[in-house]
């Protein structure tokens, strides 16, 4: 892993911070690019995004440009400020900026992991790209998880989608989701991906307001159903894009 991205995995207590109670028959996930909590109005709102990821009560997240950037007009310490508020298990990828003004996505779980890692995306690209991997121990089972934000370059793209393809295990109940900044329905991120996780949710998530492209998609594999799926659009005016809501269900270990 490149220098220049960091992670952190932990486990924090989750107390009255926790989203929802869960589930223990099915598992909520989601997958929301926060536009560093930029959405209508004049500057972010960390209240109004907290308050609808609490609507969302998902049992996983996958939460993509958490921005600190004050220089960009972003609020500091935005990992640090979602890590107290969520509680849970928290896995970051951190990808650039000094301490307290970082960019980047992560994963967050009601549920422990059993391990967690950042793997630095190929390019090429004007910035660094990285997907976490990690496996979260849900009721239902184990449950490998990609969680990316992918390049806005056509090439970048193609590289990534194979690299994660590549990773993909046949016998590992795996689920790959996030901002994959794909325009066509059925592009090269498609492609490679449904050949390994044949399970597809992609409906229209950007922009936000009219959306027309879905940039933010869900992948599955073997011993994963997905019960439904559905775009927040009660989220339209918090963010540029709409928050990806699936219910799905794991087949019973053996």
């Amino acid at each position: 892993m490149s220098a220049d991205v960091s992670q952190r995995s932990e486990g924090v207590d989750a107390g009255d911070g926790t989203l929802g109670s869960g589930s223990e028959r099915s598992i909520r996930i989601a997958t929301w690019n926060l536009h560093g909590f930029f959405g209508e109005g004049a500057k972010p709102d960390f209240e109004r995004t907290l308050r609808l990821l609490r609507v969302l009560d998902a049992d996983i997240l996958a939460l993509q440009e958490i921005d600190g950037r004050t220089h960009l007009k972003r609020e500091p310490r935005a990992f640090e400020r979602l890590a107290e508020a969520l509680g849970g298990h928290i896995s970051e990828a951190r990808l650039f900026g000094p301490p307290g003004r970082e960019y980047g996505h992560l994963v967050w779980s009601r549920w422990p992991f059993r391990d967690a890692m950042v793997r630095r995306l190929p390019g090429p690209g004007f910035e660094p790209r990285a997907m976490i991997d990690a496996t979260v121990r849900t009721p239902c089972g184990d449950l490998r998880v990609l969680a990316a934000h992918f390049g806005l370059r056509p090439l970048a793209r193609r590289n990534q989608a194979r690299y994660l393809a590549d990773l993909v295990e046949p016998d590992t109940p795996t689920l790959a989701l996030g901002d994959f900044n794909e325009w066509r329905r059925n592009g090269a991120v498609a492609r490679a991906l449904r050949a390994v996780l044949p399970r597809e949710v992609a409906l229209p998530s950007w922009p936000a307001r009219r959306p027309f492209v879905s940039m933010d998609r869900l992948y599955a594999g073997a011993g994963i159903e997905i019960a439904n799926a559905s775009m927040s659009v009660e989220a339209a005016f918090a963010s540029d894009h709409l928050p990806l809501l699936a219910t799905l269900r794991l087949s019973s270990p053996t």
